[in-house]
This record gives structure tokens, C-alpha cells and sequence, in this order.
């Protein structure tokens, strides 16, 4: 694990990129993995990782648990990044593709519930 904050730590990722890039036609995935319970945090853990290492999408964990995953709007709004996968548990089964119209479903039926 690294912190966005770390500078040090960063640039050690940010050259682990560059290595990984350098064979000729080298197609390289970056995702973050966030999780979900951490709120508008990981907004900023977003931006620190895209900036240092060319993050290429998103991987959002611990979906099944009380978080609304609103994160899912901000790293794409703002950052541009894809979520990609989610966790839906705790095996490997669990970690699904993410279907965007699953997830407004799933916050429209919470919202319905709450209501």
C-alpha cells in the first residue's frame, strides 16, 4: 500500500510505469483499487495515483457493505477514470464487472427503501 501523500513512495510507482511501458507495443493496465467505504477520499487518492502512475480505471471494493458508492460519480466526473470492477464480497467470484446501470439501480432502490 502507498499513500497519495508520499512523494517518495510515488515516484517509485510513477518509474515502475515507465519500466512497464518501454517494450514496443506493451499494452499496460493501471487500475486503482479503492475502497468504497472511504468516501470522498478516495477522490484524492485518485488524483495522486492517475497523476504519478496513468491510472487507466477504477476498482471499487467493499461495494456490498453500507457504502452508496458515490465515488463512482467523482473519479469519473472529475477524473475521467472508468470503474471497471467492483467487490461484491469476499472471494474471487465476487469481483464482478461493473455494470452502471446495476449501480443506478441500486441506489434508486436504496433511495426508494430509505424513503
Amino acid at each position: 500500500g502507498r499513500l497519495q501523500n508520499k512523494a517518495n513512495l510515488m515516484s517509485e510507482l510513477a518509474k515502475v510505469r515507465r519500466v512497464a511501458d518501454r517494450p514496443p507495443g506493451a499494452v499496460t493496465e493501471v487500475l486503482l483499487v479503492i475502497d468504497a467505504t472511504t468516501g470522498q477520499n478516495g477522490l484524492s487518492q485518485a488524483q495522486g495515483f492517475a497523476e504519478a502512475t496513468g491510472v487507466t480505471g477504477v476498482v471499487l471494493t467493499k461495494l456490498d457493505g453500507s457504502a452508496k458508492g458515490g465515488i463512482v460519480f467523482a473519479v469519473e466526473e472529475q477524473l475521467g477514470l472508468p470503474v471497471k470492477l467492483v467487490g461484491l464480497g469476499e472471494g474471487a467470484a465476487d469481483l464482478v464487472d461493473f455494470d452502471p446501470d446495476d449501480f443506478v439501480d441500486s441506489l434508486l432502490a436504496d433511495a426508494i427503501a430509505d424513503a
